[in-house]
């Protein structure tokens, strides 16, 4: 059986490269963890991981894409609240708010930054908490994906025990509406370029929120359609020109 060792920045980066140099699918890719990042509370820290790959043998056990196991699509992995016609329990929410806002707050401190968590607001089945301060670019990481990281984690945290639970949404700088600005620019932009050009223009490396944000921007332009391919982390957007001849 063919191994190689890898290092890359991410376990996704890591399965993307050991796939194209194994020449197999990266569904197909089994990882051996022989280092990892330094990592605070198990998910924030930095460095890279060293890997060693091989193709997975006919007959192992099929485990999740590694992109729904560590980007947005975690959430549909783990055990959610039910589904009720009435509000939250009040002091269920506000358990979640508590023990949310607490943990944040350690994070901040284990990091020595000069910043704060802040409740913003408490809904029938959703917190929201901004990080205020400075040296937040830290907590944010590229394209969002610490913050990210950081909001399951404290959400899975502060919903434990508790018998109705509530989503937790973490902010730092503004970043959720930035980010989302962008992404509705760049739906438009490729969009007049697939228009234009007459050719699909592909997205690659998009989270499943992010992806649901340019599909939802384009859903009522006439001219493009959106669809999403490819499994686990080789999943791309692509925005195809439609024929309105």
């Amino acid at each position: 059986m063919r191994q190689v060792e890898i290092t890359a920045s991410s376990l996704e980066e890591a399965t993307r490269l050991a796939a194209a140099e194994l020449e197999a699918d990266p569904d197909a890719i089994e990882l051996e963890v022989l280092e990892a990042p330094r990592r605070i509370l198990g998910f924030i820290g930095s460095g890279e991981y060293r890997v060693r790959a091989w193709v997975k043998a006919a007959g192992d056990e099929e485990v999740p894409p590694l992109e729904e196991l560590v980007e947005g699509e975690l959430e549909e992995q783990l055990p959610k609240p039910p589904e009720l016609a009435k509000p939250v329990a009040e002091r269920d929410v506000e358990v979640v708010a508590e023990r949310a806002l607490k943990l944040c707050q350690d994070i901040i401190d284990l990091f020595e930054l000069e910043a704060r968590a802040v409740l913003t607001s408490i809904g029938a089945n959703e917190v929201n908490i901004e990080l205020q301060g400075e040296g937040l670019g830290l907590l944010i990481g590229r394209h969002g994906a610490t913050l990210d990281a950081m909001q399951l984690l404290v959400a899975i945290i502060a919903n434990r025990g508790v018998a109705e639970g509530g989503r937790v949404i973490l902010d730092a700088e503004n970043y959720r509406e930035r980010r989302q600005e962008m992404l509705e620019r760049m739906a438009h932009s490729h969009a007049e370029k697939a228009k234009r050009t007459g050719k699909e223009v592909v997205i690659p490396e998009l989270k499943p929120y992010e992806r649901r944000i340019i599909h939802m921007t384009l859903a009522d332009d006439p001219g493009v359609e959106t669809y999403s391919e490819g499994h686990g982390a080789m999943r791309q957007l692509v925005i195809s020109p439609r024929d309105t001849g």
